[in-house]
C-alpha cells in the first residue's frame, strides 16, 4: 500500500489488520509501522493474491508551495515508480485513488492536478492490462468519516471543526456549492470487495457519490448530527453568483455497494465519525 499515512490509507490499513492481512505499507518518509515510499520494494511473502493498493500522489494544495513544475516532475516520479513496480511484481489486483478532477478535459498548464490523474488512470489500465491484473480506478470526489487529514482544507471538515469549536458556521461562498459524500469505510469496503471477488470484470473505473447536499444543507446536518443547533448559520447569498457542482455519477457506486452488500453510512454518522477523528 502507498500512501499509507494519508487519509483513505489509514482507513485501508485498518479494514486489512483487522482481516489479519499481511500488509506492507509505504508513505512519504519512514515512521512507526510505515515503510519509506522512496524504499518500495518485494511484496512481503504470503499465500494468498497480491494487491496494490496506491493512494500516493501529491495533492492539489501541494501545488502552490512547490510550484508546477515541481509538482508535476513529483508526481510522475511517483506514477513511474509504481509502474515499474507493477510490472516487476505483476501483482493481481490494483486499485487506484483517482480524483473528480481527471473528468475535466483543461490541458496539464491550466489543470496539473486533473491532467496527471487522467493520465495515471490510462497509464495504470495500460499498465494492469499487461500483467492480466484486475484493476479498480475510484474517481474521488467527496468523501467523510475517520481519519480525516487537513479537515480545515474540506467544507464537511472545516464546518465540524467550527461545530466542536462552538463557533458560527460560515460559509464564504455566495453561490450554490453542491457536493455528494460518500463514507470513507463504505469507499474502502467497496474497494477491497472488487478486487477480490470472484467473477467480476478485469477493468472498472467508478466515481464516489452518495447523499447530494447544497453547503447550507450541509451545515445544518452538522449542527443537527453533533447536537449544535444554538449555532449560528452566518453566510451572504448572491442569486447571481456562479454556482460550484462537484458530484460524481453515483449509479455505479451504488450498484457495487448493493452488489457487495454493503448499507451506505448515512450523512449523519458520516459527520459523527468525522467528528471524532477531528476532536
Amino acid at each position: 500500500m502507498t500512501g499509507a499515512s494519508g487519509w483513505l490509507g489509514s482507513v485501508a490499513s485498518d479494514a486489512l489488520r483487522a482481516a489479519g492481512v499481511t500488509t506492507q505499507e509505504y508513505a512519504n518518509l519512514a515512521r512507526g509501522r510505515f515503510l519509506a515510499f522512496d524504499e518500495i520494494g518485494s511484496p512481503p511473502e504470503g499465500d494468498g493474491p497480491l494487491l496494490l493498493l496506491h493512494f500516493a500522489f501529491l495533492t492539489q494544495d501541494k501545488l502552490a508551495t512547490l510550484g508546477q513544475d515541481e509538482y508535476v516532475a513529483a508526481n510522475a516520479e511517483i506514477t513511474r515508480r509504481m509502474l515499474d513496480w507493477v510490472e516487476r511484481e505483476k501483482p493481481d489486483a490494483i486499485f487506484v485513488a483517482s480524483s473528480g478532477a481527471a473528468a475535466s478535459d483543461k490541458p496539464i498548464e491550466q489543470d496539473p492536478y486533473g491532467a496527471m490523474k487522467r493520465l495515471d488512470e490510462a497509464a495504470f489500465a495500460q499498465a494492469a492490462e499487461s500483467v492480466d491484473a484486475r484493476l479498480r480506478i475510484a474517481r474521488v470526489y467527496n468523501v467523510a468519516g475517520r481519519h480525516i487529514t487537513t479537515p480545515e482544507l474540506y467544507a464537511l471538515g472545516d464546518l465540524v471543526g467550527s461545530a466542536l469549536r462552538g463557533e458560527p458556521l460560515r460559509i464564504t461562498a455566495s453561490g450554490d456549492v453542491v457536493r455528494s459524500y460518500v463514507g470513507v469505510d463504505d469507499l474502502v469496503a467497496v474497494v477491497l470487495a472488487e478486487l477480490l471477488a470472484a467473477g467480476r470484470p478485469q477493468l472498472l473505473t467508478f466515481d464516489t457519490a452518495g447523499e447530494t447536499v447544497e453547503i447550507s444543507e450541509l451545515a445544518e446536518a452538522v449542527r443537527s448530527a453533533l447536537g449544535r443547533e444554538d449555532l449560528p448559520i452566518e453566510r451572504n447569498r448572491d442569486a447571481e453568483a456562479p454556482p460550484s457542482v462537484y458530484v460524481g455519477d453515483g449509479s455505479t457506486i451504488a450498484e457495487l455497494l448493493e452488489l457487495h452488500d454493503i448499507t451506505p453510512t448515512p450523512l449523519a454518522d458520516q459527520i459523527r465519525q468525522t467528528a471524532e477523528s477531528i476532536q
